[in-house]
């Protein structure tokens, strides 16, 4: 059987496995199968990966990201009928439309409840400590559903942007001397760093993923793999949502001061 072509997602998802060193193989059957295998110890990992497109009928007004996700959760478990012995991943990956973005908090939703309360302030919380969620409400990702799949990876780039970094620093220590601290200022910052320094990115290139382990899953991914440089892996403690491993060049950017946000 001829091997279908490869998408764009898939030769991303190739790329990272490849730097990763994991050996992987193209699952090739004439039956529903997701599309790729590596093999940890004695078992092999599944993954179907998904990208996006705009929908046919672009939304106007307000709109929500978390229905495409759905389906995409809804398809994956189709592919993964046959695998539910093995830990099986959904990959997502999005490049070409902003009406599917592929945030962690939108994807939490999509998986684990609608409805979302963070532990910030609002949004000025200048916090350099990561986020933590707590979802509730209709959710795909359950105890009696879905449990096939152990986790979503979001593949995605990574770059630091040195000018949000330099507005992050500024707040903060404007914060810190007890001044207060509006939106307003953040804009007015992004615009006058932008007029005066020439826009400066770390890590052009980069590849990484961001794992959301199902508490409910059959069989949990392995913590051996994906646990790249700058990888993240997020997991629940309690009813909690938070990042459980973070990569060794993510773990020197924190040491070096840099916010959970940017990384």
């Amino acid at each position: 059987m001829a091997a279908s072509p490869v998408t764009e997602s898939e030769e991303v998802f190739e790329r990272y496995l490849s730097g990763q060193k994991l050996q992987w193989n193209r699952v090739e059957s004439s039956e529903k199968h997701p599309d790729y295998s590596v093999l940890h110890e004695d078992t092999n990992c599944f993954f179907e990966v998904k990208e996006f497109d705009d929908p046919l009928n672009k939304p106007t007004g307000g709109f929500s990201p978390c229905p495409a996700i759905r389906e995409k959760i809804t398809q994956a478990r189709k592919q993964f009928k046959k695998y539910r012995s093995h830990p099986c991943v959904l990959v997502l990956w999005n490049s070409k439309s902003i009406y599917r973005g592929v945030f962690l908090n939108v994807v939490g939703c999509a998986a684990f409840g609608d409805f979302i309360q963070t532990n910030d302030s609002g949004p000025q919380d200048l916090r350099a400590g990561p986020p933590m969620y707590r979802f509730s409400g209709p959710a795909e990702l359950t105890a009696v559903q879905n449990t096939t799949i152990s986790a979503i990876a979001i593949l995605c780039p990574f770059r630091l942007n040195h000018l949000w970094l330099d507005v992050w620093q500024e707040l903060k220590a404007k914060q810190d001397r007890g001044e207060e601290v509006t939106v307003f200022d953040q804009f007015a910052l992004l615009q006058k760093f932008g007029q005066e320094r020439p826009l400066r990115y770390s890590y052009e290139g980069t590849i990484r993923t961001i794992l959301l382990e199902n508490p409910h899953a059959r069989v949990p991914f392995p913590t051996e793999i994906f646990n790249g440089p700058f990888d993240q892996r997020w997991s629940f403690k309690s009813e909690w949502f938070g990042p459980s491993f973070i990569g060794r060049e993510l773990k020197r950017l924190r040491q070096e001061g840099v916010p959970f946000i940017y990384l």
